[in-house]
């Protein structure tokens, strides 16, 4: 007896679910096939173990952080991607600028101390910055001392050389934090620069008054009578 239409329909019902089962077992075998091959199967028991300078280094990528290249050393070229310490007081006094001081570099200079100096600094080296700017009557204290004047009368930079402010910016101080990571060589000599055009902030060294010859004793005559 050939099937009437509802039987169809009913049979057909019923095998639609088995179809979806079916589909979703195979979706789900190819995916966990997909995943087995897939690069990030890989575990640790699997992986090779070697030991220690067992295998030759591998070159350092460029511009990646690493050594200082051996060799003479030009006169302020310190760094090219690491930052060696450097001596304020015992090297820094040799350091000499290795660009010119021109409008370019002064330009430079000016915008980047008014960025990286002004907030304790003050944007005309004065004093006065953000930062460092204490006022008990309004009872603000931001900071324990006032930062060291750059420019105007008192200036520190009147009595250090360039070389010793370029150090000083690199390695920073007692209190001042560095900046030889976020300056390159080039703007912390922009900076020494422009800072020289300031007012009072030319280099100019206490002179050292001249110590007087000793005089010798005067050594008394042979032959002198006794009191």
């Amino acid at each position: 007896m050939p099937p009437t239409e509802r039987t169809m329909a009913e049979i057909e019902r019923k095998a639609d679910p088995r179809k979806r089962r079916r589909f979703v077992v195979a979706a789900g075998l190819l995916v966990a096939g997909v995943a087995w091959a897939s690069p990030w199967d890989i575990d640790m028991v699997d992986s090779y173990a070697s030991k220690a300078y067992e295998w030759k280094m591998r070159p350092t990528p460029e511009a990646s952080v690493q050594r200082a290249p051996t060799g003479p050393k030009t006169p302020g070229a310190y760094q090219v991607a690491y930052v060696a310490p450097v001596d304020r007081v015992t090297e820094s006094d040799a350091l000499v600028n290795p660009y010119p001081a021109d409008a370019a570099a002064l330009a430079e200079g000016k915008a980047l101390l008014q960025v990286t100096c002004a907030p304790c600094h003050g944007v005309d080296g004065k004093g006065g910055g953000p930062v460092t700017q204490n006022d008990p009557a309004k009872d603000i204290r931001r900071f324990p001392l006032p930062a060291p004047l750059l420019s105007g009368p008192g200036a520190v930079t009147a009595l250090r050389s360039d070389g010793y402010i370029y150090a000083t910016i690199r390695n920073g101080g007692a209190l001042m934090p560095a900046y030889g990571i976020s300056l390159t060589d080039h703007e912390r000599w922009s900076i020494v620069s422009y800072m020289r055009t300031l007012e009072g902030a030319q280099l100019a060294p206490p002179t050292t008054p001249p110590v007087p010859a000793a005089v010798p004793a005067a050594v008394p005559a042979k032959g002198g009578t006794e009191g």
